[in-house]
C-alpha cells in the first residue's frame, strides 16, 4: 500500500503530532506500506524534498504563515496529488480540516481513498458558521474515514451529522521502550549537571508554547509552588516557532517581570525521553486537546501526572489511580495539587506505577500500526462497511 501523509506541519518543527506521526511512519514501513509525506515549506532555508529518517518528505508552497502561503500551499498541494496520483493509493490527512476536505475532494476525483484524522476536539464546531466553512466541513465529512480518538470528537461530528460509518477510534500510540524511567544513578547525575542537588524534584512541562496549551496556567500556579517548596524546580521544553498563537515571548516576560524562581526554558528539543526519565513530576494544563502525545509519553515514563480534566485527558487518566486532575483553567486547583503531591512522595511513586502499567497494556504503537493497516486493507478491498465494529481494542 502506498500511503502519502499529508499535514501542514512537520520536522524539523517539533510537536505532539509531528512526533507520533514520525515514531508511526517506520511501523507502517515495517508492515508493507510505502510512505511519503507531503507538508509546508514555512522557511526558505528549508529543502523542497529531502529524506527524514529514510521517509521522503516534500515541502510544498512559499516560505511564510499568512493567508496567501496558505492558500498557495493548498493549490500547490493540490497539484502535487494530481501529479502523483498513479502512485497513491491512500491519503491520509492530519489535523487540519481543511487539509482532509481538501484529500476528500481529490481522493473521489482521483479515485483514491482518503483517511482524515483530527488533531483535536474543538475543531469541528468552528466549520458551522458562513456558507464556505460548511462547504469546507461537508467535503470533509465525505472522507472514507474519519480518525476520532476521544468521545468528545465524536460528539462534535455526530452534532454536524457526520455519517457515523465513516468515524473509526484509532488513538495516537506511544513507544514505551523509549520512553521510560531512567535508573537512580542517571538521574542524579542529569540533576548534577544542571547544577540542582541529587534531592531537587524536577517538574516538567512539555508542549507548544501556544495559548491553547496552558503553559499560563501553570505559571500562575507556580508562584505559590515555589514559595512553599524551594527545592521544586520547573523546567519548560517546546517553543512557539510558526505558530500564530505563540505565548512564548509573553511567557518568558512573565516569568521575568513577576521574578519567578527555578524555571528553566530549553526550548525545542529532539530527545524529550531524557527529561521524562529523570522528572518526578508532569504537568498538562491543556485548555482542549485530541489523544495528547505528550501526556502518553509522560505516563509511559512513570511520571506522576497532574492535568486538566478536559476531554482528550480524561481517557488517559483515572483520577488519583494513574493521575491527578485539576479542574481546567483554574490555577488555584493546579497548585493545590502540585502541593499535595509534593507532600507525598508514596503517591508520586505509585502514580507512576499504575500509569506506565496502563500505557503498556493499551496504548503501544505495535497495536496503533496494525489497526491503521487494517482500516487501509479494508478501504482498498472495499470492504469497508463500519470499521467502528473492528475498531482498535484497548
Amino acid at each position: 500500500m502506498r500511503v502519502l501523509m499529508v499535514t501542514e506541519r512537520y520536522l524539523p518543527i517539533w510537536g505532539g503530532a509531528e512526533n507520533q506521526l514520525k515514531q508511526l511512519i517506520p511501523r507502517l514501513t515495517a508492515r508493507g506500506c510505502e510512505v511519503s509525506v507531503v507538508t509546508r515549506r514555512y522557511h526558505a532555508n528549508w529543502p523542497k524534498e529531502e529524506s527524514l529518517d529514510g521517509v521522503h518528505v516534500i515541502r510544498l508552497g512559499v516560505p511564510g504563515t499568512g493567508a496567501f502561503q496558505t492558500l498557495f500551499f493548498s493549490v500547490s498541494l493540490a497539484i502535487y496529488i494530481l501529479r502523483s496520483r498513479h502512485n497513491i493509493d491512500i491519503l491520509h490527512s492530519h489535523g487540519a480540516v481543511n487539509m482532509g476536505a481538501l484529500c476528500s475532494w481529490l481522493g473521489r476525483l482521483l479515485g483514491l481513498k482518503n483517511v482524515a484524522k483530527i488533531a483535536s476536539a474543538g475543531r469541528i464546531p468552528t466549520f458551522s458558521g458562513s456558507w464556505l466553512k460548511r462547504i469546507v466541513l461537508k467535503s470533509f465529512q465525505r472522507s472514507n474515514a474519519i480518525i476520532s480518538m476521544t468521545e468528545e470528537i465524536d460528539a462534535e461530528l455526530a452534532a454536524q451529522a457526520t455519517p457515523p460509518a465513516a468515524i473509526v477510534r484509532i488513538t495516537n500510540g506511544v513507544d514505551a521502550g523509549r520512553f521510560c524511567k531512567s535508573e537512580r544513578n542517571l538521574r542524579d547525575a542529569w540533576r548534577r549537571e544542571h547544577g540542582l542537588s541529587t534531592d531537587a524534584q524536577v517538574i516538567l512541562f512539555s508542549s507548544r508554547l501556544v495559548f491553547g496549551k496552558g503553559l499560563d496556567i501553570l505559571l500562575q500556579a507556580w508562584a505559590r509552588v515555589a514559595t512553599q517548596y524551594p527545592r521544586v524546580h520547573l523546567f519548560i521544553l517546546g517553543d512557539g516557532s510558526d505558530q500564530l498563537d505563540s505565548i512564548e515571548i509573553s511567557m518568558k516576560a512573565k516569568v521575568k517581570a513577576e521574578s519567578l524562581e527555578r524555571v528553566t526554558f530549553k526550548g525545542a528539543v529532539t530527545d524529550p525521553e531524557k527529561y521524562l526519565g529523570v522528572a518526578d513530576i508532569f504537568v498538562f494544563p491543556s485548555r482542549q486537546e485530541g489523544f495528547p502525545n505528550a501526556l502518553m509519553e509522560a505516563l509511559s515514563a512513570g511520571l506522576a501526572v497532574v492535568a486538566s480534566d478536559i476531554g482528550g485527558v480524561l481517557p488517559l487518566i483515572d483520577n488519583n489511580r494513574t493521575g491527578v486532575l485539576f479542574a481546567s483553567e483554574d490555577s488555584g486547583d493546579l497548585a493545590t495539587k502540585l502541593l499535595s503531591l509534593l507532600a507525598d512522595s508514596a503517591s508520586i511513586e505509585c502514580l507512576g506505577v499504575s500509569a506506565r502499567n496502563e500505557m503498556l497494556a493499551k496504548y503501544s504503537f505495535e497495536k496503533i500500526a496494525d489497526a491503521y493497516i487494517t482500516l487501509y486493507g479494508q478501504m482498498i478491498s472495499g470492504c469497508v462497511t463500519n470499521f467502528r465494529l473492528h475498531e482498535q481494542q484497548g
